[in-house]
């Protein structure tokens, strides 16, 4: 099983879930995803290989990525571009088909 990342400026990434420990009371949380200035997690899904995830923007723009298309990365990884936006827009959702 893999978490499927998207951020606002359109990177995207995927994730081992064992990657991720487990937070017992009062932790501060688990960082999941390197961002950019100004950048900040917009949605993530937990996918397996044969799922897909489709991306949407402000601007009405939707783009469906199979999981397995995805290369595996680390945390701290930043994700690669999953989609090029247009001057003003930013990704708005994350849907996991």
């Amino acid at each position: 099983m893999d978490v499927v990342l998207v951020s606002r400026n359109g990177m995207v990434k995927r994730t081992s879930v064992d990657e991720f420990r487990t937070q017992g009371r009062g932790g501060v949380g688990v960082a999941a995803m390197g961002l950019g200035e100004g950048d900040a997690v917009v949605g993530a899904a937990a996918l397996g290989a044969a799922q897909s995830v489709m991306v949407v923007t402000a601007g009405g723009t939707a783009i469906r990525f199979a999981a397995a298309e995805l290369s595996q990365m680390g945390r701290g990884a930043r994700g690669v571009r999953g989609i090029r936006l247009k001057e003003g827009d930013r990704v708005v959702g994350v849907l996991a088909l």
